[in-house]
């Protein structure tokens, strides 16, 4: 079962970042680019498939111009 080990808060983070991207107007091919991966990495994350570190996370969010300490704020803090 694709990310049966991610709690709930994590699903929550992942859906908050999936949100953000197409606010953004951004396909995953798109993020992929500015990430400098493929769209299958990019794919998988939204899907609870893969685990972002907090490297990863970071230049994620960086990418789509949202400062990754609000986005912690806004997203983690409150869980």
């Amino acid at each position: 079962m694709a990310g049966a080990q991610h709690t709930k808060e994590y699903k929550a983070v992942v859906t908050a970042l999936v949100e953000l991207r197409s606010e953004r107007g951004l396909s995953q091919t798109d993020l992929a680019h500015l990430l400098g991966r493929n769209r299958s990495f990019i794919a998988k994350v939204e899907i609870c498939e893969r685990r972002l570190d907090v490297v990863e996370f970071c230049n994620w969010v960086n990418a789509l111009s949202f400062d990754p300490a609000e986005f912690i704020r806004i997203h983690l803090l409150d869980c």
